[in-house]
């Protein structure tokens, strides 16, 4: 099956998962190993552009163990109190999925040592003289991390994930079954040739690959059709505007600022950033990771700058 996230929640097995093959073979090797020794798997943390699939394999590994699945975001754990009142909460083996964890305050991240170390929490009641620990056991649980920006983890943090694993870029023949496979469901089929069509537009990615998808659904359903050829998918991507890239309008904003403002570059992270109104983490964790993939953008010791490739699709897609 495709890799859907929550849309296909408790029906995809691991072994099903289409793509992501180191991935999915080192989770796959912990999963085993902890279900033969009556344990919960060590902690987990899967790095990498977004939409690649992160959330779904944490919850495929809580659905192997049958443990309980919460997930949060880092935003979302600002303080304390927020981590203690979850972990607390645990009543049965919990995988405890945290997305974007490099977002987390370094308090909430230093809380997290002991329960990731011992299983516990320990929390100071009262002061000074009457100030004392109370030791609070917990759950067996497995903390999945998943993060865009592993470089913003400390050492202390990262070295409590034993199990860190790097998500890629999909290539197209991987993409064009997930996309097969939910058009099939949704009763259509389609050609060899539309169905690359869509792939390299996906971005690598199999949530723009599904968001596509949808798009697809909607115009067949709009032109009573059953069978999707080239023809018809290009006509759906010239009404949609979405060129032969799947660039995003960022994405075309970025390449028309380095091209015309800074001549190509090479510029400094910083100063594109200003430029373009955005920040540096947006930029280089977003909109950099696929333009690099594509071979549009180089980073050179002076800064970004555009290769032959890039300036050649700036002239085809965004001058056009």
């Amino acid at each position: 099956m495709g890799n859907k996230g929550t849309q296909q929640e408790g029906v995809m097995e691991l072994k099903e998962f289409v793509g992501q093959t180191t991935a999915v073979s080192s989770v796959s090797f912990s999963v085993e190993a902890a279900k033969k020794l009556g344990k919960m798997p060590d902690h987990m943390l899967f790095f990498g552009p977004p939409g690649l699939g992160k959330t779904t394999l944490a919850r495929l590994v809580a659905q192997e163990v049958a443990a309980n699945f919460v997930e949060t975001t880092g935003n979302s754990l600002s303080n304390v109190k927020d981590v203690l009142n979850i972990l607390l909460s645990f009543s049965r083996p919990t995988v405890f999925f945290i997305d974007e964890i490099h977002r987390i305050p370094k308090s909430v991240e230093e809380l997290l040592y002991a329960p990731m170390d011992e299983q516990v929490i320990r929390v100071m009641v009262g002061k000074n003289k009457t100030a004392r620990i109370i030791k609070f056991d917990l759950q067996p649980f497995t903390l999945i991390g998943a993060t865009t920006k592993i470089s913003f983890l400390s050492k202390p943090f990262l070295s409590r994930f034993s199990i860190k694993i790097s998500f890629n870029y999909y290539g197209e023949e991987e993409i064009g079954k997930i996309i097969k496979e939910d058009l099939a469901q949704q009763g259509l089929a389609i050609s060899a040739e539309a169905l690359r069509e869509i792939a390299k537009r996906s971005r690598g990615t199999p949530r723009e690959a599904l968001q596509i998808c949808r798009r697809v659904v909607e115009y067949a359903a709009l032109n009573h059709l059953e069978t999707l050829d080239v023809g018809a998918i290009i006509d759906l991507f010239n009404l949609l505007n979405i060129d032969e890239y799947g660039l995003s309008p960022l994405d075309k904003d970025y390449l028309r600022t380095l091209a015309e403002t800074f001549k190509g570059g090479p510029s400094g992270i910083r100063v594109l950033a200003s430029a373009l109104g955005m920040d540096v983490e947006t930029l280089e964790g977003v909109v950099e990771p696929y333009l690099m993939m594509l071979g549009f953008v180089t980073v050179t010791s002076r800064g970004r700058k555009l290769t032959d490739k890039g300036w050649k699709a700036y002239e085809k897609v965004v001058c056009s």
